[in-house]
């Protein structure tokens, strides 16, 4: 996919979190909590400030840890209807520069991701 970086997957995000994405992004040197909350549901999502997601430098626009980030935002635009079907998200100008190998595996890796935080929410509560 070429990424045009118009940041608008990095506004009002509500990007859930697997450990190994908390994991890694503690050992970069967030504080773990710094940059995520655990709703009711028991799911860590990234915090927004600002609009922006806690990870986005707004004067480089662009990921801080962009080599770090979340499994989710290296799958996006991918995104998943209730019924398990394999879309790409609208909001995404870039979304059609994606083959149809490439939406198909994304699809693959975040049915995993999602059952990986299922499972792991199903832990904390």
């Amino acid at each position: 996919m070429r990424c045009t970086h118009c940041t608008k997957c990095c506004q009002d995000t509500r990007m859930e979190l697997c450990e190994a994405d908390i994991s890694r992004l503690v050992r970069r040197g967030h504080a773990d909590g710094s940059f995520y909350e655990t709703g009711k549901d028991g799911i860590p999502r990234l915090i927004n400030e600002q609009g922006f997601c806690v990870l986005f430098d707004r004067e480089k626009r662009r990921c801080k840890e962009y080599a770090s980030r979340p499994l989710g935002c290296t799958i996006y635009p991918v995104n998943l209807t209730e019924d398990g079907e394999t879309v790409i998200d609208d909001l995404c100008p870039e979304g059609d520069s994606l083959s149809d190998q490439e939406i198909a595996e994304k699809g693959r890796r975040l049915k995993r991701l999602l059952d990986t935080i299922d499972a792991e929410a199903k832990r904390r509560r």
